[in-house]
């Protein structure tokens, strides 16, 4: 892996620990996106991160588009594939995970978009319970990918 990884994030990565705690976040009031988002960092590089960021990714982008639970994975995998500066390999890299993460979401559920994943909830207590296995999936698969990269 070449430089443009955050130095400072080398820790052991649990990704079942993490798709736990993202599932924790997600009911102490987070939303999809920061509670990945704060579950993966807290496995990469300790502490929950710039959560700030992703909070209007949460509900499809706050418009039921792409899942908040798999933008979040995706913003997290920049804590080891992004780079600091312009570089064409590590930026190859970067995207090569977020479609490796896309596409075994997409696999895994059927849809990669909010409103088709919530679609069939007859209220807010099965769309927390369904949104939960989202969040649990994307910082488990996102912390597999990162895993790998160490």
């Amino acid at each position: 892996m070449s430089d443009h990884h955050n130095d400072d994030c080398a820790r052991t990565i649990d990704p079942a620990r993490a798709a736990q705690e993202a599932a924790e976040l997600f009911h102490s009031g987070w939303n999809c996106a920061e509670s990945v988002f704060q579950a993966v960092h807290r496995q990469v590089c300790g502490g929950s991160g710039p959560v700030h960021l992703v909070t209007a990714l949460g509900g499809g982008m706050a418009s039921k588009k792409t899942c908040g639970a798999l933008s979040g994975g995706i913003v997290a995998l920049g804590l080891v594939y992004g780079r600091t500066e312009p570089d064409e390999q590590a930026k190859k890299a970067a995207y090569a995970q977020a479609k490796r993460l896309h596409a075994d979401f997409r696999d895994q559920f059927h849809s990669v978009d909010c409103w088709q994943l919530t679609c069939h909830y007859h209220d807010l207590k099965q769309q927390k319970e369904g949104c939960t296995r989202l969040v649990r999936a994307a910082a488990q698969k996102a912390c597999e990918l990162i895993a790998k990269a160490r």
